[in-house]
């Protein structure tokens, strides 16, 4: 990596630490906030909309590949999303221009590609499925893509047991089917750029939310933010004690029981796909309640 990618990398994450949030261009590229604002918005929580703190860059010619469904439709496809979701497009192609987009009888998946930051050779690749369906989520899953090599974005902040992406606490309602996919690819970027930085530095910067204490001792560092409700005070001032004078069994065995044996890992059918980016695999079968 180069030292001004380096170095631009180490001011985001000590914003991140300050609760200071960064700015996203389009591309997908984030720049550190010139402005000494702080906000409420960690990785799990927001208390303003990201495209407020969005900054245009050049037009890039975008990179389509439609394929209409028929016109069969199941009982579960919601109009008004599906209506959303399509005419948000156009937002999508602009601000992540290298974009793709295949259309199912059930929804769309998107193939979306983000340079996280200006001269870093190794963008990350979001694979996002979207249902129609009012009670089926929205997934993603993360993919650094190089030139000879694709590496899983993962397994912290990844769901059990998919590995799919787990930028936001659902419950704080950070986004929510009605907000704009722009919205989601945005805090997906964020996502993988606190990767990124947990890769060069080792330590994930920002709030966090962790909510199981055997996860907690596996996972995180006593210098990083704890993923507890409190998660203004860094795992050594808050939970950590706490948490190594616990029974370990009995955390470890709710631990497993809860998250499908602490196993992540996307299905073969994603990798698959990220490989040769065709024929994408059934929504349906990604997908359950």
């Amino acid at each position: 990596m180069h030292s001004n990618v380096q170095q631009t990398l180490q001011d985001i994450g000590y914003q991140l630490d300050n609760n200071i949030y960064p700015v996203v261009k389009n591309g997908g590229v984030i720049m550190p906030c010139e402005l000494s604002v702080t906000s409420n918005m960690g990785e799990e929580t927001k208390d303003e909309k990201r495209t407020s703190r969005r900054s245009k860059t050049r037009a890039w010619k975008r990179t389509t590949r439609r394929q209409r469904p028929s016109n069969k439709t199941t009982s579960l496809i919601c109009t008004d999303i599906q209506t959303q979701y399509e005419s948000e497009l156009d937002a999508v192609y602009k601000a992540y221009p290298k974009t793709q987009v295949w259309y199912q009888q059930d929804g769309l998946i998107l193939l979306t590609e983000s340079e996280i930051l200006f001269g870093l050779n190794r963008p990350a690749t979001f694979l996002v499925v979207i249902p129609y369906a009012k009670n089926l989520v929205v997934k993603g899953w993360g993919f650094w893509v190089g030139s000879i090599d694709i590496d899983w974005i993962g397994p912290r902040h990844t769901n059990f047991p998919d590995g799919s992406i787990c930028a936001f606490e659902p419950s704080d309602a950070t986004w929510t089917k009605s907000d704009s996919l722009v919205e989601l690819l945005d805090l997906y970027s964020f996502w993988a750029l606190r990767h990124l930085y947990l890769k060069i530095y080792g330590r994930w910067p920002g709030q966090q939310a962790v909510q199981f204490p055997y996860e907690r001792i596996l996972e995180l560092r006593s210098d990083e933010y704890c993923g507890c409700k409190q998660s203004d005070k860094l795992y050594a001032e808050c939970c950590q004690r706490k948490d190594l004078k616990n029974n370990h069994v009995a955390n470890a065995v709710n631990f497993i029981l809860s998250c499908s044996g602490g196993h992540r890992k996307p299905p073969e059918t994603i990798i698959n796909f990220i490989h040769r980016q065709s024929n994408p695999p059934k929504i349906v079968e990604l997908i359950s309640v």
